[in-house]
């Protein structure tokens, strides 16, 4: 027969591992497994580390590169390929729906590389600009930068938590001083960044251990980009999402889940 001790600590067991299972719900590197034609690309992100830190983040996108626009990274250093990576992983959510309906022109993006303090300038942070013919297009904010990753399509969304975008091609580590060749015929930024065009995202504060942190909303508030020091949380609303894996609501299935083992515990008393 079992004992109220033991009864009452199966139960805190069962409840404290499903809480913190719960809040780490997604795993990039399952996501992409789903879709061969991102192989290569998730491969890497598992040899430099990446994919443990997005998935030890709550609130993050991934600008994911299909294996034919990966030969740029053969040539490079796990180390360099890290730094490089690192530029296509931004600190916010955003699926497609989001970039699409921004109120401004363009929006500037924190990626890992800035929270890494690496970064220099505005290398740390990405230019998405939606153009006139409503495509969307990446590259680095340092000014002058050629932005052509255009957005292709959405790999998968888990609403807040995580999306994961197919741009075509990698986004280049800019010069901290500026292009020198800037005589490209490719889209650039309309104005340079601190325009009234313009509009500036941050990073989400670190979450707590008791709640789970909420979304910045598409329209961030227009400011300067924040040094990887100095980040200020976002503010706080909902985005809504286009495609990909199902949502989970933790809230409600880690409520049933307690109660159940409540009664679990109850029964066995």
């Amino acid at each position: 027969m079992s004992s109220p001790s033991y009864s009452l600590t199966l139960f805190f067991f069962f409840a404290s591992t499903f809480l913190y299972t719960s809040s780490n719900s997604f795993n990039i590197t399952d996501i992409l497994n789903q879709n061969n034609e991102f192989s290569t690309f998730n491969n890497l992100l598992t040899q430099t580390n990446l994919a443990s830190t997005i998935n030890s983040h709550q609130t993050i996108t991934v600008l994911a590169l299909s294996n034919d626009a990966m030969s740029f990274f053969s040539s490079q250093s796990t180390e360099d390929n890290k730094i490089s990576l690192s530029l296509h992983i931004i600190l916010d959510y955003y699926d497609i729906k989001k970039l699409r309906s921004l109120s401004k022109k363009s929006v500037i993006l924190t990626t890992l590389f800035q929270a890494s303090g690496q970064a220099k300038g505005l290398q740390g942070f990405v230019n998405a600009t939606v153009m006139n013919n409503g495509d969307v297009v990446f590259g680095s904010a340092v000014r002058g930068s050629i932005l052509d990753a255009k957005l292709i399509d959405s790999v998968a969304t888990h609403p807040y938590n995580i999306s994961v975008l197919h741009i075509s091609s990698y986004i280049p580590m800019a010069d901290p001083e500026g292009p020198r060749n800037s005589g490209s015929s490719t889209p650039i930024p309309p104005q340079p960044p601190g325009d009234d065009d313009y509009e500036y995202d941050e990073p989400p504060s670190p979450p707590s251990s008791k709640t789970k942190p909420i979304v910045a909303d598409a329209t961030a508030a227009t400011a300067k980009p924040p040094s990887a020091a100095t980040a200020k949380a976002p503010s706080a609303a909902k985005a809504n999402s286009t495609s990909g894996v199902s949502a989970i609501n933790t809230p409600n299935l880690a409520f049933a889940f307690v109660i159940s083992s409540f009664w679990f515990f109850m029964m066995v008393w």
